[in-house]
């Protein structure tokens, strides 16, 4: 049986940890290295990874100097020895099949990067979001480029926020050999996930919950009023970039670059910082320019 390394960047979580770190050690798939980056903490969230590793062998604590979840994954990755990687949010649980699921996708269909879906837990209101149901189940394996059709696609089951997460995928270890993520930005998913695909060969996607992502009042995603900080430009800006070099249909990214950058350049007025006000502007002129 393969190894599959589990990482779990944390940070201050003591309220949801344990049952986070619960559901991964009740995995069906059982041959796991459950790496824990605890990010600096300051609550008792170090003492909460020390009573797991003496519990369970096969978690592996580091406690390391606050730099935020980007490094926190760089830090996991160059830990894991198992032949696959799939990375688990400190304040969201999966389901104890999700591991297995994914495995058997990824080897059924000799992919890459196999993928799940997720359903949110929205704290304030004590209440699960569904998109999907049982009925809706199907299995289907993507070429990349028909992979990236998806990535601004909210309105199917989802899937442009599943494209974009780092969790609910199990991939292949070997794609991160030459990948890391930003760790001076405070959303790094968007800044990342896509490039895996591109060095990866085929996307086997199951349309079923895995896991759940528990939505919070004080989450990174939901801290900022500014949508510039949720949706960066310059993610957009570098995926047309090398989509356009490799030849991908880029009619999609096109949209997506001038709707972050008319989000930026208000955002930015709102905020008073005028010279990424000014910025914004002047890309979008020049765009306007050349497209007539």
């Amino acid at each position: 049986m393969e190894k599959v390394s589990v990482i779990i960047p944390i940070y201050n979580d003591e309220k949801y940890l344990e049952q986070c770190l619960d559901s991964v050690i009740k995995q069906t798939y059982k041959n796991l290295e459950i790496i824990l980056v605890d990010d600096g903490s300051t609550d008792r969230t170090p003492e909460i990874c020390e009573q797991y590793r003496e519990k369970d062998s096969r978690i592996r604590v580091l406690h390391k100097k606050n730099g935020g979840v980007g490094s926190s994954r760089n830090a996991g990755l160059a830990m894991a020895t198992g032949d696959y990687v799939l990375f688990v949010d400190d304040d969201d649980f999966i389901y104890p099949e999700e591991t297995e699921t994914l495995y058997k996708l990824l080897k059924k269909n000799d992919a890459d990067v196999a993928v799940g879906n997720f359903q949110d837990f929205i704290v304030k209101d004590n209440v699960y979001r569904y998109w999907l149901n049982d009925s809706q189940y199907f299995e289907k394996n993507y070429s990349i480029q028909d992979w990236f059709q998806f990535e601004y696609k909210s309105n199917y089951f989802n899937i442009s926020e599943v494209f974009v997460v780092p969790w609910g995928k199990l991939y292949k270890r070997s794609l991160f050999e030459d990948v890391v993520y930003p760790v001076d930005k405070p959303i790094e998913d968007d800044l990342t996930t896509w490039k895996i695909y591109l060095l990866a060969n085929k996307v086997a996607y199951v349309n079923k919950i895995l896991s759940v992502h528990r939505v919070r009042g004080d989450s990174a995603s939901l801290k900022s009023q500014d949508r510039s900080y949720l949706f960066p430009a310059e993610a957009s800006i570098e995926r047309l970039a090398i989509l356009t070099m490799i030849g991908f249909d880029t009619a999609v990214e096109k949209d997506a670059v001038i709707w972050r950058l008319q989000v930026a350049r208000d955002n930015a007025l709102k905020s008073g910082d005028y010279l990424k006000h000014r910025n914004a502007i002047q890309l979008l002129k020049i765009l306007d320019r050349y497209s007539k």
